[in-house]
């Protein structure tokens, strides 16, 4: 009797033990919780924290700093623009901000390395001059007077925090006076904690500029430019890097424009970046505001996957297809989509690109089956009809599947993490107003698990009452002992290197941007591409992140290149055999195809006065050597043999 009695005890106390660990694990993945941390606002003395937790993430923010205006923001990049390891952070509205990661600690380094503070309604990133750092491109909405202005786009508290169902109205934000034409900058990054502030376009130049990306749109090695404007009749333009001025900055010439057609008021409002049919080539999405959105297919490289045909001049360079494509939003009605916000990500695992949609309507999600387009989100409870501003695709639990994160204007955010074969949970999103503009994803405490950006403009309530404008969270599902998920991040670098007969490039950008990577695992294959912006304007990083799930490696990886094989015409692949171990973070830069040192004229494995003497004499008779000799006398990586080159083979020897 006695002998039962305890083994009913021991029984019940296993079951309550398990009960208890089941709850646990549920309570950290959703906790809301407080901490004193002063992660990202480290220098204000004594002031308050707060670390909050909803779902996977807690905000790495301030309850009561007196520099809140700081933190509003449209535009948003986060980007290793010191190359230390750590993702930082530029963003802005009324001013901008440079913000250092120094492990997870947040530093203003504004006006320290002079980056331009001034605001913006957009921000990307990427290696402009090929010098091996990114810089920065920032956008302005010059129609508005009074740019600097101290008022909130929308007068949110007045109308809408009383009425969850009512409509947005504009307030009076701006002045009676002239429209201030302010030019577009890029901010280039010298890699010594120093950014050379240059205009891309003239201040009279696309003076409704909404949108901005990067691709390299012809292949020849450098980046190129997408222009997105929201009220003129072109609205969609492309500019082509032509090459470098003599101090090495880049120029950008108009080479392709789509214009609305008689009759259309639309405007167009955000772009998608990736190569959604295969071919090697990176394509447009736009969408656009009351009216059907357009997807640009890129021409330069036409053609099945591995039997493509390269078009130097294509023309046109892009082709319109969204409506033979059914993505167009033409089914509608009354006044289309209302886009302001759109991302490609392979939510399905099956090597082709998705699209999601986020709308002042009823979001979508366009599955892409051989390059025809189905929404499914009403079928997958996706819609999420509560003004959303933007898209951020991560696997945020690593588990090998890529989850949506849409930006909310007047309610809370939504977090979406997808369980496979078309099934989502939709428990795990933000219980608090955040007036988001747009969100973006990255790994900000090197922890291998994605955190999240959100921008936003107005000043919110949090569940404590705080006030908010832009957040920062942090992914705290790695915090649960019950989570056995793995990760891998991947940097990519292109060699950057040209034919010097003016051919295109057998190399790539520097940045990468266009090469996709595909990681193979046991079970599945799991594809991400590098994508030079997105929504209306912000971009995620340059660093790749895979979820891995269970897997403790995997088998091998595949890398394709932005570039092609000038022989074969075939895209550039690079084979990585495993086992690839997971929890770590690799770097593979693009094989030049010769063995050299830059700067080693003559190949003798030194780099002294015979290599000035060769290069001096390159540039001054215009002679172009064979390609490896001309790889090692372009030091600044222009394509161009002259004088530059010899002062940086100099500085070189001298230390």
């Amino acid at each position: 009797m006695i002998t039962k009695i305890i083994t009913y005890i021991r029984a019940v106390l296993i079951i309550g033990f398990l009960t208890g660990a089941a709850l646990l694990a549920v309570e950290v993945y959703f906790v809301v919780t407080n901490s004193n941390r002063p992660d990202f606002w480290p220098d204000d003395g004594d002031a308050p924290y707060q670390d909050m937790s909803s779902g996977l993430f807690s905000a790495y923010i301030h309850d009561d700093n007196p520099d809140y205006e700081k933190m509003k923001a449209k535009g948003s990049v986060l980007c290793d623009f010191d190359l230390d390891g750590d993702l930082d952070l530029y963003f802005g509205y009324v001013n901008s901000y440079y913000f250092e990661n120094h492990g997870s600690v947040f530093k203003d380094k504004t006006i320290e390395y002079n980056i331009d503070d001034s605001g913006c309604r957009g921000v990307i990133a990427g290696d402009l001059d090929n010098n091996g750092y990114p810089d920065i491109l920032k956008w302005r909405f010059m129609s508005e007077t009074n740019p600097n202005h101290d008022c909130d786009e929308y007068d949110y508290e007045a109308i809408c925090i009383e009425d969850p169902n009512c409509i947005w109205e504009e307030n009076n934000c701006w002045d009676n006076s002239e429209p201030q034409y302010l030019p577009h900058v890029m901010l280039l990054n010298d890699g010594n904690n120093y950014f050379l502030t240059q205009e891309f376009r003239p201040p009279n130049e696309l003076p409704f500029l909404h949108s901005l990306g990067l691709l390299d749109a012809d292949l020849d090695g450098d980046l190129d430019l997408l222009a997105i404007q929201e009220e003129n009749d072109d609205q969609f333009m492309l500019y082509l890097n032509e090459g470098f001025d003599n101090y090495g900055n880049p120029n950008f010439e108009q080479a392709f424009t789509y214009y609305r057609e008689y009759g259309d008021i639309s405007a167009s409002r955000v772009l998608a970046i990736a190569d959604y049919d295969n071919d090697g080539d990176q394509d447009v999405y736009v969408g656009r505001k009351y009216g059907i959105n357009w997807l640009f297919e890129n021409q330069t490289l036409t053609g099945p996957p591995g039997d493509v045909v390269f078009n130097s001049n294509p023309e046109p360079f892009f082709i319109e297809r969204a409506y033979d494509l059914g993505v167009d939003d033409s089914d509608v009605d009354p006044i289309g989509s209302m886009g302001y916000g759109a991302a490609w990500g392979d939510y399905d695992n099956d090597q082709d690109f998705d699209l999601y949609l986020a709308n002042w309507g009823v979001n979508r999600l366009y599955n892409n089956d051989d390059n025809y387009f189905t929404n499914v989100a009403e079928d997958q409870f996706l819609e999420s009809d509560i003004l959303s501003n933007g898209i951020s695709w991560g696997d945020y639990n690593n588990d090998g599947l890529l989850d949506i994160w849409t930006s909310n204007i007047r309610n809370p955010d939504d977090v979406f993490i997808n369980l496979g074969n078309d099934d989502w949970d939709t428990t795990s999103s933000p219980q608090f107003l955040s007036a988001t503009q747009d969100v973006v994803s990255g790994d900000i405490n090197g922890d291998g698990w994605l955190d999240v950006f959100a921008a936003g403009l107005k000043m919110q309530n949090g569940p404590d009452g705080a006030k908010y404008t832009s957040l920062l969270y942090k992914n705290v599902t790695v915090d649960s002992s019950f989570s056995t998920n793995h990760w891998l991040k991947l940097k990519l670098e292109g060699s950057q290197y040209t034919l010097p007969n003016g051919g295109w490039s057998v190399m790539s950008n520097r940045s990468a941007i266009g090469a996709r990577v595909v990681l193979h695992l046991a079970d599945q294959d799991i594809m991400r591409e590098i994508i030079g912006g997105k929504g209306h304007g912000n971009m995620e990083p340059l660093q790749l992140h895979f979820g891995m799930n269970s897997h403790m490696s995997a088998q091998s990886m595949t890398i394709y290149w932005p570039s092609r094989d000038p022989d074969s015409n075939q895209r550039k692949v690079t084979y990585i055999d495993g086992p690839i171990d997971a929890n770590l973070s690799y770097t593979y830069v693009e094989d030049i195809g010769f063995v050299g040192l830059k700067g080693d004229i003559n190949e003798d494995g030194v780099i002294n006065v015979q290599d000035v003497i060769i290069s001096v004499n390159h540039a001054l008779d215009g002679s172009i050597p064979e390609p490896s000799i001309f790889w090692a006398a372009d030091m600044n990586y222009d394509n161009i043999l002259n004088i530059l080159d010899v002062v940086r083979i100099l500085n070189v020897i001298l230390g």
